[in-house]
């Protein structure tokens, strides 16, 4: 059975695709058998960068397929190590649906307020709703630079009482340029990002493990 991940979020342009992304390319480099769940009927992201991906021949290959619904996708529970579902771009009844049935449920979030009160308010729904409040996990994503600006974002999240992941990715050109060519965010041409994107790898990773 699948070890099941759940990347979902109040709103879109939060970074979930680029974080589903990454969490599925970094198991698979690690020999798992995984599949991206693109939820986004409409937009279908994540499918287009991996047809991206396929084009340029990268590796690990990294299997995407969208559904319409929840229960579709874990027909294929047995056929993965795991499945990372890529929400919808704003929270609907799959959302629940997601939460309820993944292991590790990220919540990814810029620093300003515009995306964190509802990145909050949305882990209370879940919670309200009877998702353990433990396997909610907060993500910063599309990070500038202000260090002041990180700090506020950290004491605003940690005050919520929800898991705050280590690391960060960070609004970078390298990172947008490296999804073009069907790319995660530990695979661009700048040691350095990589270096800050597995930091946040390595905190979902370490998440789970504790979960489990």
């Amino acid at each position: 059975m699948a070890l099941i991940v759940g990347v979902v979020s109040q709103k879109g342009g939060v970074g979930k695709s680029t974080i589903s992304r990454l969490v599925a390319c970094n198991y698979s480099a690690n020999e798992w058998l995984v599949k991206i769940a693109d939820m986004d009927l409409s937009q279908g992201t994540c499918t287009s960068w991996n047809r991206r991906r396929l084009q340029n021949e990268i590796e690990p290959k990294v299997a995407v397929e969208q559904f319409a619904s929840v229960k579709d996708a874990l027909k294929q529970a047995d056929q993965y190590d795991m499945i990372v579902f890529d929400g919808a771009p704003h929270s609907t009844s799959k959302t629940l649906e997601i939460a309820l049935v993944s292991s590790l449920v990220i919540l990814p979030t810029g620093m300003a307020l515009d995306d964190l009160e509802p990145t909050i308010k949305l882990a209370h729904e879940l919670k309200k709703h009877k998702v353990n409040p433990q396997k909610i996990a907060i993500a910063f994503s599309r990070v500038g630079n202000s260090d002041a600006e990180f700090a506020e974002a950290t004491a605003y999240v940690e005050a919520s009482g929800y898991h705050l992941l280590d690391g960060a990715l960070y609004e970078k050109t390298a990172i947008r340029r490296a999804s073009d060519e069907g790319k995660c965010a530990t695979e661009t041409s700048f040691r350095t990002i990589n270096e800050k994107a597995d930091i946040l790898v390595q905190s979902i990773v370490n998440r789970i493990d504790e979960l489990s």
